[in-house]
């Protein structure tokens, strides 16, 4: 791939494109407030991943990129803060891994495509974790599928698990990632 990590939200580490899906314009914006939020957040030491900072940090991030608009009652707009922020920043509070990549969906394979959506990989010592705001099963599903596959094309030693926490529904679901990226290890 051609196109800099830069481009896209100043990712640092790996980037994973993937191809399938459709998300409406309001979703993928909440899915770039939750990249924002973890990508801050997971730039400090835990000590100082407060629940307050996280709550400034969440509040803050939401109201610049998400409009009461794109709601039909301004009541939907706070309860959905209050919903993805109460899933996510207990997460993030105490979480001990670390920001390794990023996974992007794409409807097209060439270009930059405007249903693209960029879900950031956090890697523990057992399992990289995805957060995404999505709950349906086939896109998680698919979203699993793609991490199992760029696993095996891995060079790194990657966990045998890979988690996926919906925050759209509160879910979450283990997968057991293919064991082929330790086997080309070994040749």
């Amino acid at each position: 791939m051609e196109e800099k990590f830069e481009s896209f939200f100043n990712q640092e580490g790996p980037f994973y494109p993937m191809q399938v899906f459709h998300m409406d314009h309001w979703k993928k914006a909440v899915q770039g407030v939750i990249n924002e939020v973890i990508r801050q957040a997971l730039k400090r030491p835990a000590e100082e991943r407060t629940a307050a900072f996280l709550i400034d940090l969440f509040k803050t991030t939401w109201q610049l990129n998400i409009s009461p608009s794109w709601f039909r009652y301004e009541t939907s707009y706070y309860l959905w803060i209050v919903h993805v922020s109460g899933l996510l920043l207990p997460f993030l509070e105490q979480e001990t891994g670390f920001l390794s990549g990023w996974l992007q969906y794409r409807k097209y394979p060439n270009g930059r495509d405007r249903q693209s959506i960029t879900i950031p990989i956090i890697q523990e010592t057992d399992r990289l974790k995805l957060f995404l705001f999505e709950k349906k099963p086939v896109i998680l599903s698919n979203t699993a599928e793609a991490m199992v596959l760029n696993a095996s094309y891995s060079s790194a030693v990657l966990p045998d698990l890979l988690q996926i926490d919906s925050m759209e529904d509160g879910r979450s679901s283990i997968h057991t990632l293919s064991s082929t990226h330790r086997r080309k290890q070994d040749w």
